[in-house]
Order: structure tokens, then sequence, then C-alpha cells
């Protein structure tokens, strides 16, 4: 079997959930999703929040690859920060300082993948952390973006976001009690 036979066939059993879910659940996730990310947009709007982007990338990040783990939260907020400040220092030293900031914003950089590299710092210099420095280096966004505002904006997307997940989950912690009691009851 060729390796690109095989990663067809991983690729078709890591999506094998997909054709489990009936049609019925399908359009109450898509709806769901859809007034939560509405919600959101609307509180972005309410509190004047421009750079909405970086709340749906903290969403993305720890509710798609960390699959809203509580336990990996802490690490993905301040990995967020972190890496949103760096590309702050990135884009405002050399601005400041001119061109004897970027050997000094170079070596930070080296020393940031060598702490990834080595495991060390992990609450802070982690995979989010890359990930946002990697797309707060934008050139577009540092050109059209503030630092505080892209802050606010991942802080309230890591606190909404974690705010709905918990919801949902004692959602679905009472609705998996209710099935169980209801089940265990003798039938007549």
């Amino acid at each position: 079997m060729s390796q690109q036979q095989d990663t067809a066939r991983k690729i078709v059993r890591t999506n094998d959930h997909v054709r489990k879910t009936s049609v019925g659940k399908g359009l109450f996730t898509l709806i769901t999703a859809v007034v939560v990310v509405g919600s959101f947009i609307a509180l972005n709007y309410a509190l004047a929040v421009a750079d909405m982007w970086v709340g749906f990338l903290f969403a993305l990040y720890w509710g798609g690859l960390e699959r809203s783990n509580f336990k990996k939260l802490s690490n993905c907020i301040v990995g967020a920060a972190v890496g949103l400040t760096v590309a702050y220092f990135l884009h405002a030293l050399p601005l400041a300082l001119g061109a004897a900031a970027l050997a000094p914003c170079i070596a930070g950089v080296i020393v940031l993948v060598f702490f990834q590299i080595m495991g060390w710092f992990v609450v802070a210099i982690n995979m989010t952390t890359m990930l946002f420095l990697t797309v707060a280096t934008i050139p577009s966004i540092q050109a059209s973006s503030q630092y505080p505002q892209l802050m606010i904006s991942m802080a309230l997307g890591a606190l909404y976001f974690s705010i709905v997940v918990w919801i949902a989950n004692q959602i679905s912690r009472r609705f998996a009690n209710a099935a169980r009691l209801s089940s265990s009851l003798p039938k007549g």
C-alpha cells in the first residue's frame, strides 16, 4: 500500500464521526454554532472591539485543537498573550529604535523558538504562542491593529468561549444523568 493510500485511509477514519451524525443533530449543531458566533459578534460590536478575529482565533485553537480542554485553557490564554506581546514588540521596537532593534528582536525570537523546542516555560511558550505570534506579525495586521485592542479581543474571546463551553458541558451532563436515570428505572 502506498503512503498516499495509507494517508487517505487515516483521513477517512478520522472523519468517521461525521457520517454517524444524524441530520437532526447536525442541524441542531449548526443552529447552535450560528447563535454562539452571532452572539460573540454582537458582543464585540456592543463593546466596540474591532479586532474580533483575535477572539475567534483563540476559539479555533482552544476549541478545535485543544478540544476545549479546561486543563489547557490557562496555557492557551497565557500563550496567546505572550504571542501577541512579542508580535507587538517586533513591530514597535524597530519603529522606535530603528535598525538597532533588529538584532535584539531576532535574538528574542530565536530564544523563544528554542524554549518552545525544549519545552521550557510551557505555560507561556507553547503552540498558542507561536500561532498568535505568527498571525500577529502579518504586516497588514500590524499596520491596522492596536496592541491593547488585540489583548482585549483575545481576553473577551477566551472568557466568552470558555463560558459557552462550560454551559454546554453542564447541559450535556444533565442530559446524560437524566438518560442514565431513566434507563435504570424498572420498566413496567
